[in-house]
């Protein structure tokens, strides 16, 4: 693997990871255009490597939240032990822990089918209509009423439904980011909540993916490529970071209607390319 390999590679997963783009779409359409980074694409030492680049993005972004999480998830732990919790009591960092353990549950069914949906990654028009049905899904967002709903007023139901969403983007080309956010504006959610919360709620789905596929890195692990994965992973750390508080801004002004017009452009290319290969 060559650097500028590893940097590319970097740039995709940690832009298209966050913003509302789908990183995996992406990462199909350049297999397919460039064949000479199969290689790269398919090392799953440098694939868990960049996971973990976009992971420390979002704990760097989201640090405080995180820490406070962490707190009070143990501090919920020693009340229901001592037969004390009550959730109408809870506050917003327990009720993001819960929520966050639920929505991670709820991908076990995914991850079981995970080699399947992978597949198909490799029907490149398959990927595009994918695409397209995440710009439908954003085009959802940006035409749902301004919402207020806080932690506090969220159900049970609707964080199974934001963990259904979650799953379904582990098809190639559903945007993780652009589904969770959409389904919690839609039903009424802060719109700078659900970027916050959606982010938040892919770190134990990240840290479970990585977990999966610890053996396969430990595997391909190749020390000659020590210096690209490092170049890489920092590329994916950094540019995560700038994606965050891009879409951060982004949310706060309602303009998701940029990125459906994009996955909607890359959704038809995606489809065309497919039919004139």
């Amino acid at each position: 693997m060559s650097y500028l390999q590893a940097i590319v590679l970097g740039l995709v997963q940690g832009i298209a990871e966050f913003l509302p783009v789908s990183s995996s779409g992406h990462l199909a359409i350049l297999h397919n255009l460039f064949p000479a980074v199969e290689g790269a694409i398919s090392d799953a030492a440098f694939d868990v490597l960049l996971h973990l680049g976009t992971l420390a993005a979002v704990c760097v972004v989201f640090r405080k939240t995180i820490g406070n999480i962490i707190k009070e998830f143990f501090k919920m732990c020693r009340l229901i032990t001592y037969g004390t919790f009550r959730f109408r009591k809870a506050n917003r960092y327990q009720i993001m822990a819960l929520y966050s353990i639920i929505t991670t549950v709820i991908l076990i069914p995914f991850a079981l089918m995970r080699g399947t949906i992978a597949g198909i990654g490799d029907r490149l028009w398959a990927v595009g209509v994918m695409l397209m049905l995440t710009a439908g899904l954003l085009f959802i967002a940006d035409h749902s009423a301004v919402g207020e709903k806080q932690m506090k007023d969220m159900r049970f139901g609707q964080a199974v439904k934001l963990g259904l969403f979650q799953g379904l983007a582990t098809i190639p080309g559903i945007s993780r980011s652009g589904a969770t956010i959409s389904a919690g504006i839609n039903m009424g959610f802060d719109r700078e909540l659900m970027v916050e919360f959606s982010f938040i709620m892919s770190v134990p789905a990240v840290l479970g993916a990585v977990v999966m596929d610890l053996k396969e890195m430990i595997a391909g692990f190749s020390a000659a490529n020590a210096g690209p994965y490092a170049v890489g992973t920092l590329t994916a750390a950094v540019a995560g970071v700038c994606s965050i508080k891009l879409l951060s801004l982004v949310a706060k002004r309602n303009k998701f209607g940029w990125f459906m017009w994009y996955c909607l452009a890359a959704g038809l290319f995606a489809v065309v390319l497919d039919i004139i290969r």
